[in-house]
């Protein structure tokens, strides 16, 4: 009978972790499989899912030098790109036009950074073709999301990067943080 219990605790805890890594080894696999795909989107110079039944492809890459981060920036803005990497929001998806390249990231994973950007940082924005281009962080701000007006000007060749704000939640209710925000944390930069 004991070793009954202590075999029926060990699969039980052995099910609980493998449970509990799921999500984590989920979130690195993808951005392994993202990388992979804006790698072999610029060699085979064709738009590459990073797997099948993807409904994004990689369009973009973001590198910000001082801060040692890359992020590869997929096509769309909708909830399940923004699942798994930062999305470029059409109209404003297209890198190398006269128009602002426009990106969304959340606060707590992709973006969680963008506290740290500071005036006049570079950024440098990759194409499809790996060509860069650079930009200099001219503007940071916190616009209020519910009045529908961003700082977008439709005729100019900026890059815009856009985060929920605050970055750190300090209202818990009960035990689940408060994720609603109405802020939003701007990042405009300009081509140099």
């Amino acid at each position: 009978m004991k070793n009954l219990i202590k075999t029926s605790l060990l699969v039980t805890g052995s099910l609980l972790c493998l449970h509990a890594s799921w999500l984590p080894f989920k979130g690195w696999l993808s951005e392994q499989l993202i990388s992979y795909s804006w790698h072999q989107t610029i060699d085979l110079k064709q738009k590459t899912k990073p797997w099948p039944w993807a409904d994004t492809y990689p369009i973009a890459e973001l590198s910000f030098e001082r801060l040692n981060k890359r992020v590869v920036v997929l096509n769309g803005g909708d909830p399940t790109t923004l699942a798994f990497s930062a999305g470029a929001i059409a109209p404003f998806n297209q890198a190398r036009s006269a128009q602002p390249f426009v990106v969304a990231g959340h606060r707590d994973s992709h973006f969680s950074f963008l506290d740290e950007v500071v005036m006049n940082d570079i950024i440098s924005l990759a194409d499809k073709h790996g060509q860069s281009q650079l930009y200099q962080v001219e503007a940071i701000d916190i616009v209020d999301a519910s009045t529908g007006e961003l700082p977008i000007l439709a005729d100019d060749s900026q890059l815009i990067l856009i985060t929920c704000y605050p970055f750190t939640n300090t209202r818990n209710i009960g035990n689940v943080a408060d994720s609603d925000s109405n802020e939003r944390y701007v990042i405009t930069a300009r081509l140099l």
